[in-house]
């Protein structure tokens, strides 16, 4: 029985299994053949002392459509099928790998088929050296990437047409809720004009219908407006600049200050830091986080918020912490839909597009906005914003 020592390799030498391939494929051309054949989609061995030597298998030539026994073995017969700048990129690489044996010779490149349409493959190696460290030969292999380069080409048009889409869509729910906006506004006119007259008198019952009929006149302009907003923040082309937060959120907190006093929250903050953002989503950002963090209050205690800052090489991140009710976990996303509400109408004001509004201003930040809670205890908002050398927004 062979001993646990004997079939491990020492340090530095071949492992036994290692050993025992290399035997093997000395002893069965079968298995060569699956390496170069089955697993690679080209092998390639170049003479570096007489460099217009070059032997190329068969699946070197039928990659790219051609039958092998027309093709010499010459480096000229594969330089004049790959694309012009590719060749250019594949020298670079391989007079730096045979310079430094720790560059990497390993590129994609592109080839003409015989029937025109282009052959990507991923076309990499390794030299072979003499005892002095010069190079003799190149022994390279390829990779078929064409099916991978296709889908990935196809996905990106896709994505184009679907962006392209979602533009459209936006202008039209920006058009239609701007549009919308005078005749509702004259529609809750008109009501006020008809069921404000002094000398109408209404039994109870139809002073509840009148009622019903301004609050829903009232809620559609809400929604209205809301809607026309929510599509001026994707429509919107960016203002990037620098914004000092610490003084943001002193608007936002004058902004506040009634509901503040009202509700007598207290508001602790980090010394905040500035940052390269549109400064008036970022202040709509804090401002509808921290306007629900003094909402959506448990009865009898007072609010208190908390807003910290920090930042990484990548991103500046925010959290905005409250002590309210709460949020369960299975509707942490479903308060990101526009006009989601989890409440009922006579609980809390609103329309619920406060955090679609947000998460879309981040977004377009190259940032996330992300919700953790605990039901009757509060819940944290955090975010990132994007620092403008890893922002594609910031130009």
């Amino acid at each position: 029985m062979t001993d646990q020592s004997d079939r491990d390799a020492a340090p530095g030498g071949k492992h036994y299994l290692q050993r025992e391939l290399d035997e093997l494929m000395r002893m069965d051309e079968s298995l060569h053949q699956l390496l170069q054949n089955q697993l690679l989609d080209g092998v390639w061995y170049w003479d570096l002392e007489r460099p217009e030597h070059e032997w190329m298998n068969r699946g070197f030539w039928e990659l790219l459509g051609f039958d092998p026994g027309e093709k010499q073995h010459l480096a000229s017969e594969w330089q004049d099928l790959i694309f012009e700048e590719d060749l250019q990129v594949a020298l670079d690489n391989f007079h730096k790998h045979c310079e430094d044996p720790n560059h990497p010779y390993d590129q994609v490149v592109r080839y003409r088929h015989r029937d025109g349409s282009t052959v990507w493959v991923r076309c990499w190696g390794v030299a072979v050296r003499d005892e002095a460290g010069k190079p003799r030969r190149m022994l390279g292999m390829h990779t078929d990437l064409t099916e991978l380069m296709r889908t990935r080409a196809q996905l990106e048009q896709q994505i184009q047409a679907t962006e392209a889409a979602n533009r459209q869509l936006s202008q039209f729910a920006y058009a239609a809720s701007h549009d919308l906006q005078t005749p509702l506004y004259t529609i809750s006119g008109l009501l006020e004009s008809l069921f404000d007259r002094n000398d109408m008198a209404l039994s109870d019952s139809q002073q509840e219908i009148v009622d019903h009929i301004k609050g829903a006149a009232d809620r559609l302009r809400q929604m209205v407006s809301g809607l026309l907003e929510f599509s001026r923040v994707a429509n919107a082309e960016l203002l990037f600049k620098e914004v000092d937060c610490q003084r943001l959120l002193e608007e936002v907190k004058l902004d506040l200050a009634g509901d503040i006093r009202q509700r007598q929250a207290s508001i602790e903050c980090d010394s905040m830091p500035a940052v390269w953002a549109d400064r008036l989503l970022l202040r709509q950002v804090f401002q509808n986080l921290i306007g629900n963090a003094l909402k959506f209050q448990r009865e009898g205690v007072a609010p208190r918020i908390v807003i910290r800052s920090s930042d990484d090489a990548w991103h500046w991140h925010f959290s905005v912490s409250d002590n309210g009710i709460g949020i369960d976990d299975k509707f942490r996303e479903e308060v990101f839909k526009p006009f989601k509400r989890l409440h009922k109408r006579g609980n809390y004001e609103g329309i619920g597009l406060g955090l679609s509004l947000c998460r879309r201003a981040v977004e377009a930040h190259g940032g996330e906005l992300r919700l953790q809670s605990v039901p009757g205890e509060g819940s944290t908002f955090t975010f990132s914003l994007a620092k403008p050398e890893k922002s594609e927004s910031v130009q």
